[in-house]
């Protein structure tokens, strides 16, 4: 069996990434957690093959022998994994998730990037979203972990999950109240329950959301707000929920959306301006995995699906040809 290092970057969405790859692949793996030093916040092409943009600590991670096979995801992990390429004389099949950044792409032996990146070359391989945790398997262990929770909420159960704002969009008091229009037109027409959970970014308007949804008189029947403690119902969430409702800010939790087994709307405020994220949205209205969310229920069949195991096989299949 091949040695495995997952580089893995705090940033839960990031590394996520990497770790589910990682799992999809099938061989057992090491995760080496980076802690970042002040010097990570400088471009790669400043940073070179060097370590200084991790701690002194972490960098005793990351010494001899080198691994066969490495994981890494976003522009921190990929700097380290490029520092071990040349350290082991390029004995080390790299495979990069997301764009590494202003660096020598040529030195990663496959670069992961989403369609909708609109980035090609020889070494870059391009799929439908992003590598995620949602399998068959995860499904049905979080099915018997929130039994008792779901099973008592009335059906259709239609689950909001909602991001914030990024550089790419504002979600304030308009959009909160935006989203909160759309939702109660459409529970009007499906009844059922309504769950709500929030993310690390989405802050004070979380609440706001809940409010006006509960001032409309679509009260949630289940509330999570990110960071408030307690059981997180998220995966009980996917596997549950009839309908998912999603911001359309994250393409990690779309992916993840689509990879389970409900029906799955974007939410896309006004003045979302990210070409990027547009261009995903579409790809998945396309293929019929989701549905712009517009205040008006439409029942389809939707298109689940999860693009993780088609990436690792694409890895075995570049490392047993040497692509």
């Amino acid at each position: 069996m091949p040695r495995v290092w997952v580089i893995k970057d705090k940033r839960e969405g990031t590394g996520s990434q990497a770790i589910s790859l990682a799992d999809a692949l099938g061989y057992e793996y090491e995760i080496k957690e980076l802690d970042s030093s002040p010097f990570a916040k400088l471009p790669n092409f400043l940073l070179g093959n060097s370590l200084l943009s991790i701690s002194e600590t972490c960098k005793e991670k990351f010494r001899p022998p080198w691994p066969e096979i490495v994981i890494s995801a976003g522009r921190r992990a990929a700097l380290i994994s490029r520092y071990i390429k040349i350290k082991s004389q390029g004995g080390a099949f790299i495979c990069q998730i997301m764009h590494p950044g202003y660096t020598l792409n040529k030195i990663y032996d496959m670069i992961i990037l989403p369609n909708h990146d609109a980035r090609q070359g020889k070494n870059i391989v391009n799929f439908t979203g992003s590598p995620n945790r949602i399998t068959k398997e995860i499904l049905i262990k979080a099915r018997d972990s929130w039994r008792s929770k779901f099973n008592s909420l009335e059906r259709p159960i239609t689950s909001l999950i909602v991001g914030g704002s990024n550089k790419y969009m504002k979600f304030g008091e308009f959009e909160a109240q935006d989203f909160s229009k759309k939702i109660t037109r459409m529970h009007g027409s499906l009844k059922g329950s309504i769950v709500f959970t929030t993310s690390r970014r989405t802050g004070k308007i979380g609440k706001t959301i809940s409010d006006q949804l509960r001032g409309e008189g679509c009260k949630p029947s289940l509330e999570y707000f990110w960071g408030a403690g307690g059981d997180n119902p998220y995966m009980g969430i996917l596997a549950y929920s009839d309908y998912l409702v999603v911001s359309g800010d994250s393409i990690s939790m779309l992916s993840e959306a689509c990879a389970s087994p409900g029906g799955v709307y974007i939410y896309v405020p006004p003045n979302f301006n990210s070409k990027k994220h547009k261009r995903y949205h579409e790809e998945l209205y396309n293929l019929g995995a989701a549905k712009p969310l517009k205040g008006v229920f439409s029942n389809w069949d939707p298109y689940n699906f999860n693009p993780t195991f088609d990436m690792a096989e694409e890895v075995k299949k570049r490392i047993s040809f040497g692509a």
